[in-house]
Formats: structure tokens, sequence, C-alpha cells
């Protein structure tokens, strides 16, 4: 099973409920990499409950956004505006019982860290290291693995990322056909940006 069909399932723990959408793998139609001085433009995102968000978004990325239910926050999806080099995935997770601790960043290690253990036994890495990732308000981390055996057309690195942005936590999950791919650096920027503006 690929690396990325392990990470687009139905989540639920204790106390936080993760939003994510199944999507379809695309086949392979280019490498092209997101130059550094690409041209940003902000989108916001009403979140039902929870505000605006606000993304500092690559001129040229395409988006989609999937609303699983009316009341609940969105699966965001961005893409190269040609071919399907990455994509990028941002869902929304919500403490059930309003906890207001439950996106900081002793919190977010420790989903990140499981996330990354789980991953492990189906990756090229025999150990994956956790980088930090330091927002407007709090800190994350992200880590990057290689699959073993992705099935033909399927991505062969993905980056994964969990941070707080105001009381919601961000998880995101880049794929890319490219291992140094701009596209990550760009959504990891798009991260530590993203702010949420209250309702």
């Amino acid at each position: 099973m690929s690396l990325h069909r392990r990470c687009f399932t139905n989540v639920s723990r204790k106390g936080i409920v993760l939003f994510l959408t199944m999507l379809p793998v695309a086949v392979f139609l280019g490498t092209g990499i997101v130059c550094a001085d690409e041209k940003t433009t902000i989108r916001k995102y009403p979140i039902p409950g929870h505000g605006t968000f606000e993304f500092n978004v690559p001129a040229s990325w395409k988006v989609k956004v999937h609303k699983p239910q009316e009341n609940l926050p969105p699966t965001i999806i961005f893409s190269p505006a040609k071919g399907n080099n990455f994509e990028v995935t941002i869902s929304m997770m919500e403490s059930k019982t309003g906890e207001s601790g439950f996106n900081k960043q002793d919190r977010v290690r420790t989903l990140v860290e499981k996330d990354a253990q789980k991953l492990l036994p189906n990756t090229v890495e025999t150990k994956i290291v956790l980088n930090e990732i330091k927002g407007i308000n709090h800190t994350g981390y992200y880590f990057s693995v290689t699959d073993k055996a992705p099935d033909p057309g399927e991505y062969r690195y993905m980056t994964r990322a969990g941070i707080g942005v105001g009381n919601l936590l961000l998880n995101t999950t880049i794929l890319h056909r490219v291992k140094e791919s701009g596209a990550v650096n760009e959504a990891l920027s798009m991260l530590r940006q993203a702010r949420q503006t209250p309702k």
C-alpha cells in the first residue's frame, strides 16, 4: 500500500477530530518546480464556527475546496497550474471538547511523531527526522519521506506537517514527484504565514 493512501484516511482521536478527504491518484504529467520568486496572493476561506483563514498562496496554484458537511471545516487542495507534479492538501483539526491547548507545540509534536512512526515501515528512510516550523502564533513540525514501493503513477515523495493556527490545527500533506520540489518550500511558507480572523 502506498504512503499517501495510508495517510488519507478518516482519523479520530480522543478529544480531537480530523477531517480528511480521499483523493484520486493522478497520472504523471510533468516535473515542473515552483519558482522561489513566484508572486503570491492572499486567499481567504470561511471556516464554519471558526471565522476566516488566510493563506499566502503562489498565484499560479489551482485550488479546490471540499466540504464534507455544511457545518464542518473544509479540506483545501492546491495543485500546479499545469500537470500534477505536486498536491498540497490542508485539513482542519478541532477539539471536540473545546480544549484551548490541543494545538500547542508539545501536542502537535506528539501527533506528528505518531504519524511518522506509522509510516516508517513503508519508507526508504530508516529514521524520520522532525523539523520545526514556526508560524505566527504557534510552532509546528514537519517531516519528509520516500515511498519504498509506490504504485505506477503515484507520488514517490511525501511531506507531512502539523501546526496550530488560531483555535485549529492545520494537518497538511504535500505529495511531490521531485524530491527537492520547490512546492514543499512554498507550502511550508504558506503554513508559516497562515492566519485566522475571528468570526
